[in-house]
């Protein structure tokens, strides 16, 4: 049983983001095994409950305050001119590093596990064994972000500016660390090209989805439409949702005018509520359950065009047994086959005719919903995830001195 330091750069508590669920399930897995203590950033709100439930599985959880606007301030200032990108500086804090160092000297802390890149220069200021768990390369999306043409010019030259200092940055922490998990092989590859050869050392350890859960029963909402989920504060999901209005979304609805497209998900922004109730669109904001939204649904649309990472929106759709029609860059890092467990669309024609395939072929969802279900089932189940690496870690870290 180790005792290990556990970095986050929030709670991760309720579970209403693809990051919160990744953190959260892998956190109870170390848990059930390791002496865990939680140092996380606040939130914006009253953390509600969550460090009682995480107190339940066992971990040791302290929050620690962000700084306040004037602090908020030097830190954009200070990532704007570098050497670290503000993406890595804005979760910066002396009391968490003090903190970890307290748990150094009384012997509570043999390895640091930082949760995201944000959190990996305490890890390599604490002269401990430290791992990153990439949930994204973060530095692909602000690149990818960067060479967006629908982005304005002054944002793309923004991105490109900050991508420069993210890779820099990114490559060193993660050379520097003892171990480096990956969501996917081809994230690896990206980080491979950051770092050059040989590379850290890297285990990619897959978002998962809780089967159970996702698979139950439960009333649908609606019958018959599309949707998407995820937080639409990320400026990912953002992107790829407007985008998807703009340019495919009409041509779904050309061909088939009683479609509706449901877009749920917490903190949408004004130019998504300003297509509420719009050419048969719905934007639902934060609701206490998803699943009513799957169920009775004749697709999951993934129309991402930058990210990184794996999408847990596919995940749970599959183990929900709705099918799903993504682009190449929404299901990449998930071992699944166009046409057998998906169907694939990256143009307005391609999705509009994905969704009209959909509705006039009635074995086709279910055929590719069973399919998904099962990969699901078999591949992408939190609890044999997190507790192989819950087991890795001891035979890693074991010997580690206190």
């Amino acid at each position: 049983m180790l005792d290990l330091a556990f970095l986050a750069p929030q709670l991760p508590w309720p579970l209403d983001t693809g990051g919160k669920i990744r953190t959260y399930h892998l956190l109870a897995a170390l848990a059930r095994q390791h002496r865990v203590t939680l140092l996380a950033l606040e939130g914006e709100a009253p953390p509600s409950g969550g460090l009682e439930r995480l107190r339940q599985l066992g971990v040791r959880a302290e929050l620690f305050p962000r700084p306040g606007r004037l602090g908020g301030a030097v830190q954009l200032a200070r990532g704007l001119a570098g050497p670290l990108p503000y993406n890595l500086v804005k979760y910066q804090s002396p009391c968490i590093a003090n903190r970890l160092r307290e748990l150094k000297r009384a012997g509570l802390c043999q390895v640091v596990h930082c949760d995201h890149l944000h959190m990996a220069p305490y890890g390599l200021d604490s002269g401990l064994p430290y791992i990153v768990d990439e949930h994204n390369v973060e530095s692909v999306i602000w690149r990818r972000f960067a060479r967006d043409d629908k982005e304005p010019i002054h944002r793309r030259a923004l991105f490109a500016q900050q991508a420069s200092l993210l890779e820099r940055a990114e490559a060193g922490l993660c050379e520097a660390a003892d171990l480096v998990l990956l969501c996917s092989e081809a994230d690896g590859e990206a980080l491979l090209r950051l770092t050059g050869a040989p590379g850290p050392a890297t285990r990619v350890v897959p978002n998962g989805v809780d089967v159970d859960y996702f698979g139950e029963q439960v009333s649908p909402e609606r019958r018959g439409h599309v949707f998407f989920t995820g937080s639409m504060d990320w400026a990912p999901n953002q992107n790829a949702v407007l985008a998807f209005l703009d340019e495919i979304w009409p041509e779904m609805r050309r061909q088939m005018p009683a479609l509706e497209f449901v877009v749920v998900g917490r903190n949408p922004g004004k130019a998504l509520l300003e297509r509420q109730g719009v050419d048969g669109v719905t934007v639902t904001g934060t609701v206490p359950d998803v699943r009513p939204f799957m169920r009775g649904a004749l697709a999951l649309l993934v129309p991402m065009r930058v990210g990184g990472g794996t999408r847990l929106k596919i995940l749970e759709a599959f183990a929900a047994g709705v099918p799903v029609v993504s682009t190449a860059v929404g299901i990449e890092g998930i071992e699944a086959v166009p046409d057998e467990h998906y169907l694939l669309a990256e143009t307005p024609e391609q999705f509009a005719a994905a969704a009209a395939r959909l509705a006039a072929t009635p074995d086709l969802g279910p055929t590719l919903a069973a399919a998904g279900k099962q990969l699901a089932t078999d591949r992408y189940s939190w609890q044999a995830i997190g507790g192989a690496l819950a087991t890795e870690y001891e035979d890693r870290y074991a010997s580690c001195p206190l």
